[in-house]
């Protein structure tokens, strides 16, 4: 349903002002977006509604300002990648009400991910790689330059409320995601 709107929606925005390749284009642009909106929607009515809400925001901030620019897992279908979130922002919820770091801890975390993140960011996925080193460098600055905001956020309220390791662990998470494709060869 979802397709079919989307590409009667781009059909008619683009009504004899682009080329097919365009609009094939435009749709996949608008289709993604929708079905993010979808995803970080559903996460928030689930996790609102087991009375989680400002949690799953902290994560949703966190990760949508950081994974798309440092990269790392994907799934190949849109219910998969709803089910891995949900099971991500669940898991990075109910591991920070059961743990706590001291605020040495909480910066050498920290540190380590940035260290990950400067040395490994963007992790390139193949269904949609990039292929200008222009856009692979200005990806690489704002996933770092996200991750060290929320880092310094995370260090700046540590003493004041605990809502640091939501913010902690998401970066932690986000950066051992980035390792999760084994290398193959090609013997």
């Amino acid at each position: 349903m979802l397709r079919e709107f989307s590409r009667k929606f781009v059909n008619y925005l683009a009504e004899n002002n682009y080329n097919e390749e365009e609009i094939e284009q435009m749709e996949y642009v608008f289709r993604s977006t929708m079905f993010e909106i979808l995803k970080v929607l559903g996460e928030v009515l689930i996790f609102a509604a087991l009375g989680y809400f400002k949690e799953i925001v902290i994560v949703l901030l966190v990760m949508l300002t950081t994974k798309p620019y440092i990269g790392g897992y994907h799934e190949d279908t849109q219910m998969k990648c709803f089910m891995c979130s949900l099971l991500i922002s669940g898991g990075i919820i109910l591991l920070s009400s059961q743990c706590n770091f001291t605020f040495i801890g909480n910066i050498i975390i920290l540190i380590f991910c940035i260290f990950a993140i400067y040395n490994q960011a963007p992790i390139i996925n193949p269904s949609m790689p990039l292929t200008r080193n222009e856009l692979i460098n200005k990806n690489r600055v704002r996933g770092l330059t996200a991750s060290i905001f929320w880092s310094l956020t995370s260090i700046a309220i540590s003493y004041y409320s605990s809502y640091f390791l939501i913010i902690t662990l998401t970066i932690f998470v986000n950066s051992v995601l980035m390792f999760n494709k084994k290398e193959t060869s090609n013997e």
